[in-house]
């Protein structure tokens, strides 16, 4: 199904919302602790818990501090 010129949004950032950046950047900061984990301890398993934790912030203000609405 084409969509027509009018169908298009008019910016791509109208398009996104808080929660549609929250799921873009949580994979980019899980890569980015990752990488910091990595270099700084020896083992994968330490690497893996930096990037989860650097991740939780971002993780607890979308759930809890601005949830998703509906519509």
């Amino acid at each position: 199904m084409t969509r027509t010129l009018e169908e298009r949004p008019t910016a791509f950032s109208e398009g996104l919302s808080r929660a549609d950046l929250i799921l873009v950047c949580m994979p980019l900061l899980f890569l980015g602790g990752y990488g910091v984990g990595a270099l700084a301890f020896e083992g994968w398993p330490a690497a893996t818990a930096t990037a989860s934790t650097a991740c939780v912030p971002l993780m607890l203000e979308g759930l809890f501090v601005n949830p998703p609405e509906d519509g």
